[in-house]
């Protein structure tokens, strides 16, 4: 697994609500409470983590877009098919404010759901609305406080031999050296999502995922298997 030398980038605001975009794109939802969905994502560029073996490229190239014309390429993306959940992804999103972005792209009949990890809070936002929902995956040993209060489910990426047998959710995360904030006490575990590492060998990988199941089976929590890759989408 490559190490991730994208660096750290500090949270930024514009007062027009315009925002540094890595890529637009039409896929399926993979991952987490709408698994299976047809989606366009928006993958804005930048995090404030940079964790070591992040998988995704989020600073290669970046585009400030406001937001009128991020909608107009989500609707070129949808190209007249029936796709109305529309995701921000990283990075990490909420190192920009996307609160003007998500009331406009909901006004336009849309579901948005935004992937965060849980460090930062932007204000303002639909937290609750039924068009409106929010992911978080830890990435540290604590999450922002007002942010907690929105969250709609919980993702953990879990490797084989770094589970805490007490609750079955990871002792680190993504090479990250503590272990990552867990849920409130109270919180549904059928919320709580266990995805396996993907080390890209199939020997490796497999460890993972009995891994994963195994905690499903004995927490209750849901798996989450990337399907996006198992088909070929991005």
């Amino acid at each position: 697994m490559h190490l991730n030398l994208q660096p750290v980038e500090k949270k930024v605001s514009r007062e027009d609500g315009s925002l540094e975009v890595f890529k637009i794109f039409r896929t399926i939802q993979g991952e987490g409470p709408l698994a299976g969905t047809p989606a366009i994502f928006v993958r804005l560029a930048g995090c404030d983590l940079a964790c070591n073996f992040c998988d995704s490229d989020y600073t290669s190239h970046r585009q400030l877009m406001p937001v009128g014309e991020i909608i107009q390429k989500i609707n070129q993306e949808k190209a007249g098919d029936n796709i109305n959940l529309v995701v921000l992804t990283g990075g990490e999103p909420f190192r920009q404010d996307v609160s003007k972005f998500a009331w406009e792209t909901i006004q336009q009949g849309n579901h948005v759901q935004i992937e965060t990890n849980g460090t930062l809070f932007v204000e303002g936002l639909p937290y609750g609305q039924r068009n409106f929902s929010l992911v978080c995956s830890p990435k540290t040993p604590t999450i922002n406080r007002s942010l907690a209060l929105g969250v709609d489910a919980y993702k953990f990426v879990l490797a084989a031999g770094a589970v805490d047998p007490i609750d079955g959710l990871p002792t680190s995360a993504l090479g990250m050296p503590y272990p990552p904030a867990r849920p409130p006490v109270g919180f549904l575990t059928n919320m709580v999502f266990v995805q396996p590492l993907d080390e890209q060998d199939p020997e490796k990988n497999q460890a993972h995922l009995q891994a994963a199941i195994s905690s499903c089976m004995k927490f209750g929590y849901r798996l989450s298997i990337q399907t996006h890759k198992s088909i070929g989408l991005e």
